[in-house]
């Protein structure tokens, strides 16, 4: 829960053709708006473990991301 590592999951989806879903790290609204922000063709983002804690709320996710 130390943040997605942004760079890397761009670097990858700008050079494949198949759908990336970022994971690992997620956990604050800040880290999704960074992923929707980074410019790269994402399919999605997983977060388990700051949902299930409460660090992440998951409907504000999804109005986020869907926004």
């Amino acid at each position: 829960m130390q943040g997605p590592n942004i760079e890397e999951t761009a670097a990858l989806a700008n050079a494949v053709s198949i759908p990336v879903i970022a994971s690992g790290g997620v956990s604050s609204l800040d880290d999704l708006r960074a992923l929707k922000d980074c410019g790269a063709p994402l399919d999605g983002a997983i977060s388990g473990r700051a949902i299930y804690e409460g660090k992440l709320d998951l409907a504000e996710g999804i109005a986020l991301l869907e926004g």
